[in-house]
């Protein structure tokens, strides 16, 4: 197959490259008959079928295979909400090529986060199935899928307007290949990260799998300062020749949780030993393992005497629920639901208590977000002896795809996750997520530590001018604009800034609130991607300047509603007293 894979590779390379500008049928003929070719033999080489499906529907726009193929490979890999140019192409030259192309064109908008456009095609698909209703082609798609794609729309319509104070990114090729990489585990103090990845380099098996993707293998990688070492395979003690996937790493680093294939799906552990040798993988003691289901996902105490997993055993409220156990006396109890505050009648997945022991992270498919698995968490109420509704950790963490087994650190500053992105480098990579300030959260504890003592600040009198006060607390929120698909801050914005930046220093007690936004041009994701990258920006600049992180609170809020054009590119940058958010 690698050598079909090659010639696919070497064949792409001798074809002469052109400039398109005119309707070219046969040219398109070519590219289609490459394009056949490349995306039969192997799954790992649909980016190049891709591409060729991209240039035949490019020199023939007329070509109606060309662009449902360009379309149809957008939205299975990534760059997912590109698909709708080519698909709004399919039906306008074609309205009943695919009987369910309009939801095919919602599922694009949605994963462009263009919601009121998913929802139109979505129900124009519904009144086309209620017009058909015998219809049995493979193109359809069911009643339920569709009413669960509004549903969702509508949930993100909500939670994207409420963006989180969080930021992410990828945590570079070291770690991340061009193959799927998911699932990060680390120990606490950061030092060890172990993931899963089906990468052909250091592979186990050389072989593909059924789906043409190379078998899982959990491969290790140890931070050296302040990057990541080249990940490795973690050894065949742990790795076979089949499929391998970690799913906990204890805060020591010395214990590894894997997910077996056998029983139906089980949880084995492995040690490390002195010589850095992990041990070959034996069954989790008690009764966690069930009998003919699966148990995929787990988080252990620190002490070892509590845990959370995830099963499909009976007894829940539908698909894997969340369970917890306690083990006495040297053994693990009789497991229980976590109950109907958390679980639903949809899957629960990856559970994580954060180091206060009431907070508990989790993915859900059945708790309101944007669709798939979604992060969410969730504090226990003492009083009440319940947990509190599970709150959405909200866009950029979670999008329309899947967001599962979060890892936050135990400062609960940062955490790890794996999800597709449009900047990644391949399919799933490995992200770091970084809380970047709520000024009513941090506000209180910094209150509290300081001293209201008249030497804890600078006096007026302290200041150089009087000038510079009046230039501060004279604005309610100034204004840094940005040029046109730019983070870049202007020159011209840089005094006031420092400004600003000086006169926080001389009152502790204040804080920044940066809200960042961006023009309508461009989708809606684009433009929530651009907004956060500006608000980062500006934030960058203050800690430049000296002023703590959690002092600073900065959002991307994508489009300025009813902003013009040229003044929408902004941040806008708030000086706050954090006392007000003492209570």
């Amino acid at each position: 197959m690698k050598s079909k894979i090659l010639l696919s590779f070497l064949f792409l390379f001798i074809l002469p490259s052109l400039e398109i500008s005119a309707q070219d049928p046969e040219l398109s003929k070519i590219y289609m008959d490459q394009a056949d070719q490349v995306y039969a033999e192997a799954k790992d080489a649909i980016e190049i079928a891709k591409d060729i499906y991209i240039q035949s529907a490019e020199a023939d726009t007329m070509n109606i295979r060309a662009n449902y193929m360009a379309g149809k490979l957008f939205l299975e890999t990534v760059n997912r909400d590109y698909s709708t140019k080519y698909f709004e192409r399919v039906k306008s030259l074609d309205s009943k090529y695919r009987f369910n192309i309009d939801y095919l064109l919602g599922r694009g908008y949605q994963y462009g986060l263009e919601f009121e456009k998913a929802i139109k095609h979505f129900n124009a698909y519904k009144k086309r199935l209620m017009a058909n209703k015998s219809y049995r082609g493979g193109d359809k798609t069911s009643i339920y899928d569709v009413n669960d794609r509004i549903e969702e729309c509508q949930n993100a319509k909500e939670i994207i307007n409420m963006p989180s104070s969080y930021t992410i990114e990828n945590v570079g090729e070291d770690v991340n290949s061009t193959w799927p990489d998911y699932a990060p585990v680390l120990n606490e103090d950061e030092t060890v990260m172990i993931f899963t990845s089906r990468r052909q380099e250091d592979n186990t098996n050389e072989n593909v799998d059924k789906d043409n993707f190379y078998f899982e293998d959990i491969y290790i990688s140890k931070r050296k300062g302040v990057t990541w070492t080249t990940a490795k395979n973690i050894g065949q003690n742990v790795n076979t020749p089949y499929h391998d996937s970690n799913l906990f790493l204890s805060s020591d680093g010395k214990t590894l949780y894997i997910y077996s294939d056998e029983g139906n799906g089980d949880i084995y552990y492995s040690t490390e030993n002195a010589n850095e040798e992990w041990s070959k993988p034996v069954p989790l003691e008690g009764r966690i393992n069930s009998q003919g289901f699966a148990e995929q996902s787990i988080w252990v105490s620190e002490d070892g005497e509590f845990m959370l997993f995830a099963s499909n055993r009976p007894g829940g409220y539908g698909g894997f629920d969340i369970y917890g156990c306690y083990k006495e006396d040297g053994q693990w109890k009789r497991p229980f639901n976590m109950g109907p505050e958390i679980n639903t009648k949809q899957d629960e997945d990856g559970p994580y208590m954060a180091k206060d022991g009431v907070t508990i992270y989790f993915s859900s498919k059945g708790h309101k977000g944007f669709g798939g698995f979604d992060v969410f968490t969730t504090k226990y109420n003492s009083k009440t002896e319940k947990w509190g509704k599970p709150e959405n950790l909200g866009y950029p963490v979670n999008t329309v795809d899947d967001e599962v087994y979060f890892h936050p650190t135990s400062d609960g500053e940062r955490g790890y996750l794996a999800s597709v992105r449009e900047e990644g480098l391949g399919f799933t990579d490995i992200y770091m997520v970084k809380h970047v300030g709520d000024l009513g959260i941090t506000a209180k504890e910094r209150i509290a530590n300081l001293k209201k003592s008249e030497n804890e600040f600078v006096t007026d009198e302290e200041l150089d001018t009087k000038k510079l006060i009046d230039s501060v607390l004279s604005i309610s929120a100034y204004q840094v604009y940005f040029e046109v698909n730019s983070t870049d801050i202007l020159e011209r914005h840089e005094p006031k800034l420092k400004d600003m930046a000086k006169f926080l220093k001389a009152h502790y007690n204040l804080g920044v609130q940066i809200s960042a936004f961006a023009s309508s041009d461009g989708n809606p994701r684009y433009n929530y991607e651009l907004s956060n990258k500006r608000a980062q920006s500006v934030l960058a600049f203050f800690i430049e300047q000296g002023i703590e992180e959690d002092r600073l609170a900065a959002r991307g809020f994508g489009v300025l509603s009813g902003g013009a054009e040229d003044k929408s590119r902004k941040a806008e940058v708030k000086i706050l007293d954090l006392s007000k958010f003492e209570e």
